[in-house]
C-alpha cells in the first residue's frame, strides 16, 4: 500500500483501539511518576502555555495544569472516544482533534513547550517533515521541546501488529537527532527506559526500550 494510506488506516483502525487498549493505563495514571512532567520540574521551566501532540485523554496536560496553574494546556489527539473522555474529566484542557501535520489551530511560535509522546514512530515517512516543520513553526524561539519515543540504535521499519486490515508500519529511529542536526535545536538531557518495567535501562535489550529527550530551541546560537 501507498504510505499515504498509512495515515488514513490508523485514524480508522487504531486512534479509538489505541485509547480502549491502554484506558486502564491512563486511569492509574500519576504525575509524580511522569518523567515529562519530572523533567519540567527539575529544569523549573515555569511554561505558560504547552501543546502536546497525542495527548490522548489530557491527563499529563491535567498534571502540568495542576502544577502550573496560570500555564495554557492544550492538547492535539486523533480519537474521538479520548477526547470525550478527556473533555468529561479534564476540563482544563483545550482539546483539538487532529493530528501532527496540521496544527493550524495554533499560532506561530505561540508554545513555551511542545510535547511530542509516541507520535513520529507511526507517521507517514512522506508527511514526517511535514510534521516536524508544523511543530517548529508553533514552538517560540527560546522554547522546549520533548520528544518521547522507541529507542532505536539504527533505523527500523517494523510491521504495525495492531493493525490487521492494512500492512501498517512503525518506524523507529533517534528522532531528537533530526531536530539537533538542524543546528536550531539543542540536546539538554536524554533518558533510556525500559518500556516494559519504565525503569531506566542501560542493557543490550533495544527492542524494549524508550527514550525521553529534551531540546532547547534557538535559532542564533550556532551563528555568533
Amino acid at each position: 500500500m501507498k504510505n499515504e494510506s498509512q495515515k488514513n488506516a490508523f485514524l480508522k483502525y487504531e486512534a479509538d483501539a489505541w485509547f480502549e487498549r491502554n484506558k486502564s493505563v491512563l486511569l492509574n495514571y500519576s504525575k509524580d511518576r511522569d518523567r515529562v512532567i519530572t523533567l519540567i520540574n527539575e529544569y523549573d521551566l515555569q511554561p505558560k502555555s504547552v501543546l502536546e501532540i497525542g495527548c490522548s485523554a489530557g491527563c499529563r496536560l491535567k498534571g502540568i495544569k495542576d502544577i502550573y496553574k496560570e500555564c495554557l494546556v492544550n492538547g492535539v489527539e486523533p480519537s474521538n472516544d479520548a477526547i470525550g473522555y478527556g473533555k468529561m474529566h479534564f476540563s482544563e484542557v483545550n482539546f483539538v482533534q487532529g493530528t501532527a501535520d496540521n496544527l493550524a489551530a495554533f499560532e506561530d511560535g505561540s508554545m513555551d513547550i511542545v510535547i511530542v509522546g509516541f507520535v513520529f514512530y507511526v507517521i507517514d515517512r512522506d508527511i514526517v517533515f511535514k510534521v516536524i516543520s508544523e511543530v517548529d513553526r508553533v514552538l517560540k524561539n527560546g522554547g522546549i521541546l520533548i520528544i518521547v519515543d522507541f529507542f532505536s540504535e539504527k533505523a527500523l521499519k517494523n510491521t504495525y501488529e495492531h493493525i490487521k486490515e492494512f500492512s501498517a508500519f512503525s518506524f523507529k529511529q533517534n528522532y531528537d537527532e533530526i531536530f539537533t542536526s538542524s543546528k536550531l535545536y539543542y540536546l539538554l538531557d536524554r533518558s533510556t527506559w525500559n518500556h516494559t518495567q519504565k525503569v531506566l535501562d542501560a542493557s543490550d535489550n533495544y527492542h524494549d526500550k524508550y527514550s525521553v529527550s529534551l531540546l532547547k530551541k534557538d535559532i542564533s546560537a550556532s551563528y555568533r
